[in-house]
């Protein structure tokens, strides 16, 4: 694979594009930061998925939902597409998710 040597800038401007036209749905925002892993395009990524207060992705509105279940596979997706479209090498060391209220005080 052609890696691309570490653009901090240059790579979080790419992941923030990736990532407002590939939100799914019921998410309104996923805010994240990224840290530098290697000297090739390797990051450790904190995100978190910024949902609607009455959302159903969250456990205080569903006492049987398992949250892990779908961020799991909201975060596989991320990495495979950031290495597969962009080649990036993104390992989610931290995810959760929180409401509008919550996320914007």
């Amino acid at each position: 694979m052609n890696n691309k040597p570490i653009n901090l800038d240059r790579d979080t401007k790419l992941i923030r594009r990736y990532l407002n036209i590939s939100k799914p749905e019921g998410v309104s925002k996923i805010a994240f930061e990224i840290t530098p892993v290697g000297d090739e395009s390797e990051y450790y990524m904190k995100i978190t998925y910024v949902v609607p207060d009455d959302s159903k992705y969250l456990k205080a509105n569903d006492k049987n939902l398992i949250p892990v279940r779908y961020r799991d596979e909201w975060n596989h997706h991320i990495t495979k597409d950031l290495k597969d479209y962009f080649g990036l090498k993104v390992y989610i060391n931290q995810s959760g998710t929180r409401n509008e209220n919550f996320y914007n005080r």
